[in-house]
């Protein structure tokens, strides 16, 4: 699921009641590490109480079980401010549009995180070391440690991040992958749509298993990416998410005034 979950970043729009995942570009290692922390705060915090007077502890995320707050939003964008440079002299521009893509993923990771208890799904700590020693593997001695040090991101920081991707595969191999059927004529269908592709000289025929195993998992990766927005829209309503748009738009321009608060 690797290919999977580096298509699971979300496209984002300015308009607030689409802001929803449209088509999948590459993930973002740097945003994607900030919403560790969210879920970590989550984790901790559980469902909250009234909102506080303070907009840092108004409810920015909303679940029918879970909230996240302005600070917690605030605290993960900025560990991923400093993890992607030390120049904070960033165009506003950039700046909005990195905001409105970590609060667009983070909405999606806390519900998936949510469809995860509901499922009954969970990543054991053997499952997660196993990860880890896999990942590692593929370094020379120290370097990866070395890797993470230069980019300023903790190991522990890292690990948190690895459980949510891991937990997050487990859940969309389950709800989208594994109802996913292939049929000889979807791969008789893709090979003559891409054939071009797959044209080599007569001196290095392809093999023919390798050939149908590479179609199968694009196959199969395509009508899941095709399958996504449905499937996440019926989350959101299943568990009525809420984001407020109106703490959002005064996050954005402190100076703009009140401090009403408009949902979805």
């Amino acid at each position: 699921m690797r290919t999977i979950f580096g298509k699971f970043a979300i496209s984002y729009t300015r308009d607030r009641k689409s802001a929803k995942r449209r088509c999948p570009p590459a993930a973002s290692q740097v945003w994607g590490i900030a919403c560790c922390a969210t879920m970590m705060a989550i984790a901790g915090a559980g469902c909250s109480g009234p909102d506080s007077p303070s907009p840092q502890d108004a409810v920015l995320i909303r679940t029918d079980q879970e909230t996240v707050t302005l600070a917690q939003f605030e605290r993960a964008f900025e560990a991923a401010r400093i993890a992607y440079s030390d120049d904070r002299s960033v165009d506003p521009e950039v700046i909005e549009n990195a905001r409105l893509r970590l609060l667009n993923q983070m909405t999606e990771e806390v519900i998936i995180d949510r469809r995860a208890k509901e499922l009954g799904i969970s990543l054991d700590d053997n499952e997660l070391e196993a990860a880890i020693q896999a990942i590692k593997k593929d370094y020379p001695e120290d370097e990866f440690e070395q890797m993470l040090l230069e980019s300023a991101i903790p190991y522990s920081l890292w690990k948190d991040r690895l459980r949510v991707r891991l937990l997050i595969e487990k859940v969309v191999n389950k709800e989208l992958v594994q109802p996913v059927n292939i049929t000889v004529q979807d791969i008789e269908a893709y090979y003559k749509a891409h054939e071009d592709d797959y044209a080599v000289n007569d001196k290095n025929p392809p093999e023919m298993e390798e050939l149908k195993r590479h179609i199968v998992e694009q196959l199969r990766l395509e009508k899941v990416e095709a399958a996504y927005p449905q499937w996440m829209d019926g989350l959101r309503a299943r568990y009525g998410v809420e984001i407020n748009w109106e703490l959002w738009e005064q996050s954005q321009h402190p100076d703009a005034g009140s401090t009403g608060q408009g949902k979805e």
